[in-house]
């Protein structure tokens, strides 16, 4: 492998720890031949591929770490998200029927589901996930006559050190995809949240063994603290309730956590994700990082984001006229002010693997699906490329370095519907060599006239940047 790439947002662990539950819960088995392993590849059939094409249902999996070890990967942010209840207790109940539908959407067993819709603690699921992790960090697999592993990290420098030269180590970072996971939003089971509760499940994550880097406030459902956006498509969405709370904003338990969450006293900051909440929980949050913390520059993070191609919430109209129309307008995708919030904070934007974030309607159509490979291949990679560009061509006009944000936030495993032809991890090697073919078609059009003159970089470097360079420099200066 030449190059590798670092992924700000996957969820290895959501499947095989799913499938734990059919044998051993919670156990991580070191034997990647087996289901409930972090190293189990499922890699798609053709009949795998062909369902997720007509059906957008995603059921093999995309970031097993044999996945990720045969694609190139660096290093990779695990996401520890807590299954949300609201999935799993739907319209249609929670007997056989909704667990089969659930079943099928989601990929992770019965048992499991079972689980979630008994259990009263997400905190205690959390856990579980976490303790999945560890129990596998720096357990060496062979795979094609090669040795990999995998290991949690606490900063920066461990990434440089490689004790092993004859072992490739697959760095992993941890992040959280909801606030809910501190045990707050169960209103299902009847019980509102305890804020002395909720506080000190914070406390006890910024003080794990390994070090936790970011979280994401909200998920899909109400968690008491914030409200979130619209998030949820077509089967799901008909069968999950999100009105509750949606597109509110900060509570006052929510300022509390994000107090805690940014507290710096011990060198254990945790950054906040900004992805899923709502445009009036964000709009708030900026407000509160300018009056609370005036004299400091806290990064704003995307973990795994898209544009929506509008200069902002207020003013919704576009000012990119070469991808006029091509992106979705939902507000759970960032606005252009936004974008230029990022990078003025020295943060990073990364970009989700998902059809349904990444084009409108008729970008999509144009996309495919293409039985010809190779047309597969290169339109599907330039839905990736169309956000990368509107995000150069919005810092460009704002007198920003235009590509110094970009990166993967793929969410691979996390229930999206991939780009077609980049089913997995193991495809990103593939990916890349793609991307350059749009970074170089763009630099020769019209549209790179525009670009000033510190802004024309080459089309490799630019690829580079977004594949790596940009995650690596942010961990560097941040963790």
């Amino acid at each position: 492998m030449d190059s590798r790439f670092i992924d700000l947002h996957i969820h290895p662990a959501i499947k095989p720890l799913g499938k734990s539950f059919n044998r051993k819960p919670g156990v991580n088995d070191p034997n990647r031949k087996h289901q409930n392993s972090l190293w189990y590849a499922d890699s798609p059939s053709v009949l795998d591929k062909l369902a997720n094409i007509t059906t957008t249902l995603t059921k093999f999996r995309q970031a097993d770490f044999t996945s990720l070890a045969k694609g190139g990967a660096q290093v990779v942010f695990v996401s520890l998200c807590g299954l949300e209840k609201g999935f799993v207790m739907t319209k249609i109940g929670t007997g056989l029927p909704g667990d089969l539908v659930n079943n099928l959407v989601i990929g992770m067993g019965k048992k499991r589901i079972d689980h979630v819709q008994k259990m009263d603690n997400y905190f205690s699921d959390l856990e579980l996930e976490y303790n999945f992790y560890n129990q596998l960090d720096g357990h060496r697999v062979r795979i094609d006559g090669r040795w990999y592993q995998y290991r949690l990290i606490s900063g920066f420098q461990e990434i440089e050190e490689n004790p092993d030269v004859e072992t490739t180590t697959i760095h992993v970072v941890l992040s959280i995809e909801g606030a809910h996971v501190f045990n707050c939003g169960l209103q299902m089971m009847g019980k509102t949240a305890d804020p002395d509760e909720v506080l000190a499940n914070v406390d006890k994550v910024k003080h794990w063994d390994k070090r936790l880097f970011f979280i994401g406030l909200t998920h899909h459902f109400n968690n008491e603290l914030l409200g979130h956006a619209q998030s949820l498509h077509g089967i799901v969405r008909k069968l999950c309730d999100q009105s509750d709370g949606m597109n509110e904003g900060f509570r006052e338990l929510g300022w509390k956590v994000v107090r805690k969450l940014l507290d710096n006293s011990d060198g254990r900051r945790i950054l906040i994700d900004l992805k899923h909440m709502s445009v009036k929980a964000r709009e708030e949050y900026y407000q509160f990082l300018e009056e609370e913390y005036p004299g400091e520059v806290i990064p704003l993070l995307v973990s795994h984001g898209a544009v929506n191609g509008l200069r902002s919430h207020k003013e919704k109209v576009e000012d990119d006229l070469f991808n006029y129309g091509k992106f979705q307008p939902n507000d759970i995708n960032f606005f252009d002010d936004e974008i230029v919030r990022v990078a003025r904070s020295g943060g990073l934007f990364g970009i989700q693997f998902d059809e349904r974030r990444m084009a409108s309607e008729l970008e999509l159509k144009k996309s495919g699906p293409f039985l010809n490979r190779r047309k597969m291949l290169f339109y599907k990679s330039k839905l990736i490329w169309n956000q990368i560009a509107h995000i150069a061509d919005v810092l460009n006009r704002n007198n920003q370095f235009a590509w110094g944000i970009q990166c993967i936030g793929s969410d691979y495993d996390g229930m999206i519907n991939p780009l077609n032809g980049y089913w997995t991890a193991e495809d990103m090697p593939l990916f890349d060599s793609y991307l350059e073919k749009h970074a170089y078609n763009f630099l020769v059009s019209e549209q790179a006239n525009k670009l000033y003159e510190y802004n024309r970089l080459k089309a490799d470097e630019i690829v580079e940047r977004f594949m790596k360079g940009n995650a690596f420099d942010f961990l560097k200066k941040n963790f």
